[in-house]
């Protein structure tokens, strides 16, 4: 679909150095997400969902846009079902184990995305 509204002119290919700039900015604002996780997923969804930001040919920017929106939506919804058990006593049991998971894969996507590797 995406080569269609290019082909019709109503999309236009961004370049590649763009295209990092915004995955490297998006990987800070993950980072801070471990603090502030609902500016993190209203980043996600803004900046890697935009019709521009749909057309990246570059594999690795397109590997870790998926996994940047995976850590976001994961930790959110975990977040969301650890907040709910709050008051039985469960919460903090649970907040502990998805921060660490989150800050484990906000760290090893940064560090794949400096290595240039593809996740």
């Amino acid at each position: 679909m995406t080569d269609a509204l290019v082909a019709q002119g109503t999309l236009e290919l961004q370049s590649d150095e763009t295209a990092a700039r915004r995955s490297g900015r998006a990987y800070a604002a993950l980072a801070l997400g471990a603090v502030l996780f609902v500016f993190a997923i209203w980043y996600q969804v803004y900046g890697d969902t935009r019709r521009d930001a749909q057309v990246w040919t570059d594999p690795l920017l397109q590997s870790h846009r998926q996994w940047r929106l995976r850590t976001a939506f994961v930790f959110l919804v975990w977040s969301i079902l650890a907040g709910f058990c709050v008051p039985f006593g469960l919460g903090a049991l649970l907040f502990a184990p998805i921060w660490l998971w989150f800050v484990y894969r906000v760290i090893r996507g940064g560090v794949q995305f400096a290595r240039r590797r593809v996740i």
